[in-house]
């Protein structure tokens, strides 16, 4: 099946991380821009074949006008089982199911250091070029780890004397109050299905968000990611 990315920002970070198998780059013939010269470039260093186009047979191939001038052709990225945890900030997130979520999740994360983000295995073949493309090119620069089973994560976590923390109410203790160790992983569920039992029976901490006002509402799992993970950052950074 073809799979078409579409934009600068796509195109460009597919190519720079070889992260896939890369077909052909589609360009606008009327771009001139010393971003798309830089990406045609990566693409002849990679052996793609680049294929000029006038703006209708870009927009026939993509059935809209959303590509800014750029198309590439590339396969899916082959999953990674978990087989090890990264030292440093380490993120697993169950319960997503919109596929913007999840680009925005890994937009933050990548953008506030973490060094990898583990889900649950399953088949976003459908909507890859939508992930990519909300994470601004973060899907393709960051270790992404899929895990069949909790029991895989768990395990890790204790080969490796490395601590889950679960963003999780229950006998938690404050965001603000939480000093994060060097290497960890940081597990949240979505707004719609919070993390399973399994996984905070084995949380060495639950870790909560204070809140400003009177609100027995869960936050949406990117809008969480975001205060948790930059908050951690400043630790790490600044503190």
């Amino acid at each position: 099946m073809k799979y078409l990315y579409e934009g600068t920002i796509s195109c460009k970070a597919i190519l720079e991380n070889k992260n896939r198998n890369c077909r052909c780059l589609y360009v606008d013939s009327k771009k001139r821009t010393r971003d798309f010269r830089y990406i045609i470039q990566l693409a002849k260093k990679r052996n793609v074949k680049v294929q000029i186009c006038n703006r209708s047979e870009l927009d026939a191939l993509c059935d809209g006008t959303k590509h800014g001038g750029m198309l590439l052709e590339a396969d899916l990225c082959t999953k990674r089982k978990l087989e090890n945890i990264s030292s440093g900030f380490n993120v697993y997130v169950d319960g997503i199911e919109d596929p913007y979520n999840l680009g925005s999740i890994c937009r933050t994360l990548y953008a506030s250091g973490a060094k990898s983000l583990i889900l649950p295995l399953r088949d976003w073949s459908f909507a890859d070029k939508t992930i990519v493309k909300a994470s601004a090119g973060a899907f393709e620069k960051m270790d992404i780890y899929w895990i069949e089973k909790e029991e895989q994560l768990i395990h890790c976590c204790r080969e490796k004397d490395i601590p889950l923390y679960c963003a999780h109410r229950k006998d938690a203790i404050s965001l603000y109050e939480m000093n994060f160790p060097e290497s960890f992983v940081l597990a949240l569920g979505g707004s719609f299905r919070g993390l399973s039992s399994l996984v905070c029976e084995n949380s060495s901490q639950n870790i909560v968000i204070p809140y400003g006002n009177d609100f027995k509402n869960a936050l949406d799992a990117p809008s969480a990611i975001s205060v948790l993970s930059f908050e951690i950052l400043r630790q790490s950074k600044w503190q």
